[in-house]
């Protein structure tokens, strides 16, 4: 996935699999609280944007749901943690919401770092209706007996996620036959349209170095030496060459997910997968060539010397001024950055997203998608909810394609409307998503992740429903449509329409391993080797002299080895067999 997932989105930050061997996700990477699934990043690659792509997707996805008595309208109103704090019900999608359900989501913000909040809820037994949880927190309050089981209530109320979900239903149960969560289904086959490659370089650098073809990390270090010597501030403040942001739950994914995207690989979280055996990706040969990278830039004092006491917030608040020439930056970790420099009059401060690898030879294959969402989103009914089957049938309501259309299209006549018996977004729209950074917030089209970057539960871009209209809007002509006319003017330099035209071909994979829970056997281990991990990595980014460099490097890979990394790789590598034994099982049960 590109990015992680999130998703390319924030929420920079995807749901996980649940197999027959329960496929939580691994606390150590995913993508974003998105803040993304985000993503990828998504980051991320999920959707098919063509016709011929989405057959499977709109024969599934148009199979009529069973019939269920018409759902209560007594006005309801539940509970649901949210670690957005732009996130309201009074906006006109949520009202809609409202009228068609009698449900409101009251959101319970939880700032900063998420899971520590999460777990005292469940020490005190004191959560919200609804928790939205990674996979592994899910599983943490299942053993806790905080949440109820899903089957019998989806059976009787919820017509419309077992339709979409169709042929993967069965990937919703867990190795005891249990739902425990519910989260999105991908009825797609290519990559979305707004997929996009992870690292950034700003418009303006490429300009002045002439628009070169960047594909490997010594090229991108010249052009960000160059330009900082020409413009050594930017606005007054000083010229930042290459951030980063070590502080908070988005350390893994700045100083591991590049590791995987240089070398071309697909995104295992903090491991690396080589003919099935499991390794840990920060000890090997691409980390210290990602490392050697950074250590480049810092000593040559074109790396952000706050990064290590940065959260991702504080490092998209300095992307937002204009003066961070470049980065790792997946869509949903970039958030809403670049529309804040388009209303602050700076286009040419934008970023182009481009695949950057540690050498000429590296072939991606990074560019893949899973069945179902990937990342943090999974939405469980806990025991303090009054009237369980009113959420289940709220949840099955939002897979509807009534309200698919509604909460990825948004209101018809406003944000988009009819043209040749086709969904179209509206200029209006068009120009307000460009210009305005909480548009989205405003009008409704955002939600706590449910396995989007962050939106409601979705069925993939390029899917189509029932009239043979697409699930959502984001399709090659939209995604241009969004597009100003800097972005537009530095795609043709480049010979392309889109970002998602600079990434490989798409790989269909059935999980990540990231998305699984690991077993009790490497719950220390873990905690040794990843505080080892972020105790050293300073250490080896800032050495002055390449002797240091190697001795710090050397240091962390031995003491790592001390704390148990022989085994644990060996624990992980049983993991990823046992998935994939199971996977094919899974399916049509």
């Amino acid at each position: 996935m590109r990015g992680c997932h999130m998703q390319t989105t924030k929420k920079g930050k995807w749901l996980g699999l649940v197999l027959s061997i329960s496929l939580a996700s691994i606390a150590f990477v995913g993508c974003s609280k998105s803040t993304d699934v985000e993503t990828s990043a998504a980051p991320g690659a999920t959707v098919a944007a063509t016709t011929e792509a989405t057959t499977a997707a709109t024969t599934a996805a148009s199979a009529a749901p069973e019939v269920s008595k018409a759902p209560e309208l007594t006005p309801m109103t539940y509970s649901i943690n949210t670690g957005d704090n732009k996130l309201t019900w009074d906006n006109p999608i949520s009202k809609i919401l409202t009228e068609k359900t009698g449900i409101t989501l009251k959101y319970d913000l939880t700032a900063g770092d998420e899971k520590p909040r999460w777990d005292i809820w469940l020490a005190a037994g004191d959560y919200p209706d609804i928790v939205s949880l990674d996979p592994e927190h899910i599983k943490k309050y299942k053993d806790a007996g905080a949440i109820i089981p899903l089957n019998e209530l989806i059976e009787q109320y919820g017509p419309n996620i077992k339709a979409k979900f169709g042929e993967y239903f069965n990937l919703l149960k867990g190795p005891d036959g249990i739902i425990d969560s519910i989260y999105n289904v991908n009825l797609n086959k290519e990559a979305s349209a707004d997929s996009t490659a992870n690292f950034i370089v700003q418009y303006d650098v490429l300009k002045e170095a002439g628009y070169p073809v960047i594909k490997t990390f010594d090229q991108l270090y010249t052009i960000i030496s160059d330009y900082v010597k020409k413009h050594p501030k930017i606005d007054g403040k000083d010229t930042i060459g290459f951030t980063g942001a070590m502080n908070g739950w988005v350390n893994k994914i700045q100083f591991n997910n590049p590791i995987t995207f240089s070398a071309g690989r697909p995104d295992e979280g903090n491991f690396q997968i080589n003919d099935g055996k499991v390794t840990f990706n920060p000890v090997s040969a691409d980390a210290k060539n990602y490392y050697g990278f950074l250590n480049k830039l810092y000593t040559n004092g074109l790396y952000d010397k706050e990064a290590f006491s940065l959260d991702g917030d504080n490092m998209k608040a300095k992307m937002a001024q204009g003066r961070v020439l470049a980065a790792f930056a997946p869509n949903w970790l970039l958030g809403d950055t670049e529309k804040s420099l388009r209303a602050a009059g700076k286009p040419e401060r934008q970023y182009a997203k481009l695949p950057i690898y540690s050498s000429e030879t590296i072939v991606d294959h990074n560019n893949t998608i899973v069945p179902t969402g990937a990342g943090t989103g999974h939405w469980a009914i806990t025991k303090n909810a009054k009237n369980p089957e009113r959420i289940i049938q709220f949840i099955d309501y939002l897979f509807s394609d009534e309200a698919q259309i509604l909460t990825h299209w948004g209101i018809e006549g406003v944000d988009y409307k009819i043209v040749d018996g086709k969904r179209t977004e509206t200029p209006e729209k068009i120009a307000k998503v460009m210009t305005d950074p909480d548009y989205w917030y405003k009008e409704g089209l955002k939600s706590e992740a449910s396995g989007t970057s962050s939106g409601w539960f979705s069925i993939g871009n390029g899917a189509k429903l029932a009239d043979g209209d697409y699930a959502t809007p984001v399709t090659n002509e939209s995604v241009l449509a969004n597009y100003d006319q800097a972005t537009k003017d530095i795609l043709a330099k480049y010979g392309k329409k889109v970002w998602a035209e600079f990434l490989p071909p798409v790989e269909v994979v059935p999980g990540y391993l990231w998305q699984l829970t690991p077993p009790d056997s490497t719950k220390v281990p873990n905690q040794k080797i990843e505080a080892q991990w972020f105790k050293d990595l300073p250490k080896i980014i800032m050495a002055k002299t390449q002797a240091d460099f190697d001795k710090n490097w050397n240091s962390m890979v031995e003491a790592m080895g001390k704390q148990g990394l022989t085994q644990y790789e060996a624990d992980m590598t049983k993991l990823w067999a046992d998935f994939n034994a199971n996977f094919t099982k899974s399916l049509g049960q």
